[in-house]
């Protein structure tokens, strides 16, 4: 599984490299992660904002605002200048979560991600 998801993401930065981090998550913890990247203190909040439409969402010490949400996905963006959290629903029990930079338009990133998370549907 960690090798597929590293070589998905290999995909997904070549294609994207506005996506900064990426992470895995399956039954509420993180599996696979980004190096530059720790979400296991946070993904308890993250998974709640996506699963209840919260407008607000805490990692890192950065408040992130929901911008566009659906029942498979969930958009917040920063305030100043601080980058988009992406999450897509993998399946039922899965999420695929990115950062992306600034500069990024989630609504054209969060495509990217959904294209990823498509391909990781048999691996997670």
């Amino acid at each position: 599984m960690t090798l597929v998801i590293g070589h998905e993401w290999n995909l997904l930065f070549a294609n994207n490299p506005k996506i900064h981090a990426f992470a895995v998550t399956k039954d509420g913890a993180v599996v696979w992660q980004t190096d530059n990247w720790n979400l296991v203190e946070d993904i308890d909040e993250i998974l709640k904002a996506a699963d209840k439409d919260q407008p607000k969402v805490n990692t890192g010490g950065v408040t992130y605002k929901r911008v566009a949400s659906s029942d498979d996905s969930y958009i917040a963006t920063a305030d100043d200048n601080k980058g988009h959290l992406i999450l897509v629903l993998i399946d039922e029990h899965s999420w695929a979560i990115a950062f992306a930079a600034p500069s990024s338009v989630p609504e054209l990133t969060i495509i990217d991600v959904r294209r990823t998370a498509i391909k990781l549907r048999e691996h997670v």
